[in-house]
């Protein structure tokens, strides 16, 4: 082992310089409080990404919302409240110590065009970033540019006593996020003696721990159906004055946008669940009605105090308390297995409790889970639902989630009746069908090998599913007949489904995709579908979002990179020794490793 000494508080340790066939090379921050832990992570974060740090915290100061926030010191007044509102003092150490060692690496090491960041503009960034509303509507708000958009997804599975066959709980966390930039991980393991042991990722730019795992819990997030925000129609007396309880309010001209006391006002947002596609919701904005975003996570910190807890939890009491006390997540799940051999399913998250007299639009909140909510009556603003009436399940079999809604973590035991606004109880996606189906027939035998086989068996649901009934009649079709229905790296046919099936599956899809491919429909799927390091290229496994592979993998055929998909994959398994069984694959790290299949060993003991 080498090690480093960053700060006097902060040790960072890993394994040695890998060769291209070595393992992991994972950092082990051991500070002696959480300020020093920040130290270490934002420290470890800018040595690993600087340049991605750098242009995301640029791309942010030049942002028009960033800078609209920054003007009205919006974020600071939050920060200046005492939690449940503004941060708790674990997540001020974080946020303190993060820009600390960001900040001492930046200058020691100038490049990329790194600059010093603040603490207020840290807190920026991360609120952005769970303002969910805000950045579905943004483009409505600000009149930008684009963002750019990629779907959004993962897979959970969490097993406890009567499912494993060891008697305690078994986790599989399979979180899917881009390999670059915005919203991917750092991998490293993250020590306070006596107070917190994790191996785990934080995403760039967050000292916190979605997927990870100590002694006693291991945790794993995917995104959810849920919609944190309302839409307020705004009755309209000119182009910018409206009417709340019969009297005339003026909006707000901020310069970049317009204001009202529901938030700003949008003409477009994006309502698909998990932003697939290049779909936009116009919002009308006349001489009569206009459209405000009312984002319920624009007042508070609840996803980072929630998550900051997670690095303390030993069950999954304990994590379910941490998101109980401070309102949840945004749009993200939690699921969870602990040492005693408990599941946890956690939909508790930030959500509009809606009057159902307010809803102006029954369709619309019907078709895409968005309240539409009557602006001129004061009483009908939103508030916060309240965790007692937000789904969640603690169970001794299992609990899971492929980013369907809560009504299928459990497919003997679904839960339903809970509003709307949580996402569709009636519909499942193609990921969701393959684990309601597989889990079943392995409970009472799951343990970490069964987790890492059935990840990566690569079987494509969709193929599975539909294609002896597709229509194929040219000779190509052969090629589909002979694949193995599999989205291995040798898989002959693959990339052909897949785009057939994206594309509508009809013959007339067929023939403009077998045209469009050419010779490619007889290569092996690696021969399409890699990534290149250091000039050499790496063939992939796995399949799209489109056609329900489990290992998921949406690439950017033009970039040659993975924009969603497998990142941190691993399985986590609790015994009676005091340390538990766990496997990772740290896939943009070291892409070699994953498309091998090569499970390295937890970096916990």
């Amino acid at each position: 082992m080498w090690k480093t000494v960053i700060a006097s508080l902060l040790l960072v340790t890993s394994t040695p310089v890998a060769s291209a066939a070595g393992p992991e090379r994972v950092p082990h921050v051991v500070a002696a409080h959480h300020r020093g832990l920040g130290d270490g992570i934002g420290y470890g974060q800018a040595k690993a990404h600087l340049c991605d740090l750098a242009k995301l915290f640029a791309e942010f100061a030049a942002d028009p919302q960033f800078r609209d926030l920054e003007r009205r010191k919006v974020v600071e007044a939050i920060v200046a409240q005492p939690p449940p509102i503004g941060p708790t003092r674990q997540v001020r150490d974080l946020f303190t110590g993060y820009v600390q060692g960001y900040n001492r690496y930046a200058a020691r090491n100038p490049g990329c065009g790194a600059r010093p960041i603040t603490e207020a503009e840290l807190y920026r960034f991360n609120y952005v970033a769970f303002n969910e509303g805000l950045f579905r509507a943004y483009e409505g708000i600000w009149r930008s540019p684009p963002k750019e958009v990629k779907e959004r997804g993962s897979n959970t599975i969490a097993v406890g006593s009567r499912g494993t066959n060891g008697g305690r709980g078994v986790l599989l966390g399979n979180p899917h996020v881009p390999w670059r930039g915005m919203v991917s991980f750092w991998h490293a393991r993250l020590t306070i003696p006596g107070k917190v042991d994790v191996d785990g990722v934080t995403v760039l730019g967050m000292p916190v721990v979605f997927n990870g795992y100590n002694r006693g819990v291991a945790w794993s997030a995917t995104v959810s159906t849920a919609t944190s925000y309302t839409l307020t129609r705004l009755k309209l007396v000119d182009r910018h004055t409206y009417l709340v309880d019969g009297k005339p309010e003026r909006m707000i001209d901020r310069g970049t946008h317009w204001d009202t006391r529901y938030g700003p006002v949008s003409r477009k947002i994006r309502t698909n669940p998990h932003l697939t596609g290049d779909e936009m919701t116009p919002l009308p904005w006349t001489d009569t009605e206009a459209y405000a975003v009312t984002d319920l996570a624009a007042d508070r910190l609840a996803t980072l105090n929630s998550a900051a807890t997670f690095l303390e939890a030993r069950t999954i009491d304990d994590l379910k308390a941490g998101l109980d006390r401070f309102g949840g997540t945004v749009r993200t799940n939690i699921v969870a297995a602990d040492r005693r051999g408990q599941a946890l399913y956690a939909g508790i998250q930030v959500v509009p409790d809606v009057r159902a007299d307010c809803v102006v639009d029954q369709e619309f909140l019907g078709r895409t889970g968005v309240a539409i909510v009557d602006g001129a009556r004061s009483v009908c603003r939103a508030g916060l639902l309240p965790v007692d009436r937000m789904p969640w399940i603690a169970s001794d079999t299992y609990a899971t989630n492929s980013n369907s809604s809560h009504a299928f973590v459990r497919a003997d035991k679904p839960l339903t009746g809970f509003p709307r606004v949580f996402g569709d109880e009636n519909i499942a996606n193609l990921r969701t069908e393959f684990g309601l189906q597989e889990i079943p027939r392995h409970l009472g035998r799951f343990d970490a090998g069964v987790m890492r086989k059935l990840v990566l068996e690569n079987r494509n649901t969709a193929a599975e599913k539909y294609l002896d009934s597709m229509p194929c009649t040219r000779a190509e079709c052969e090629i589909l007949r002979k694949w193995d229905r599999r989205n291995e790296v040798g898989s002959v046919g693959a990339l052909l489904f897949d785009q057939w099936f994206e594309a509508g599956g009809t013959e007339k899809a067929f023939d403009e995709v077998v045209a469009k491919l050419g010779p490619k429909i007889h290569q092996p799927l690696g021969e399409n579908q890699y990534v290149v390091r250091d000039g050499r290229r790496i063939p992939l496994h796995g399949g799209p979002g489109s056609s329900g592979v489990y290992n998921l993998i949406n690439m950017d055929r033009q970039k040659q990179e993975v924009s969603d998909g497998s990142s941190f994959v691993f399985a986590v398994e609790y015994t009676d020794r005091a340390c538990p069984t766990a496997y990772t694959l740290m896939a943009p790290a070291r892409p070699d490793l994953y498309g091998a299949k090569k499970w390295q060993r937890g970096a916990l003991c």
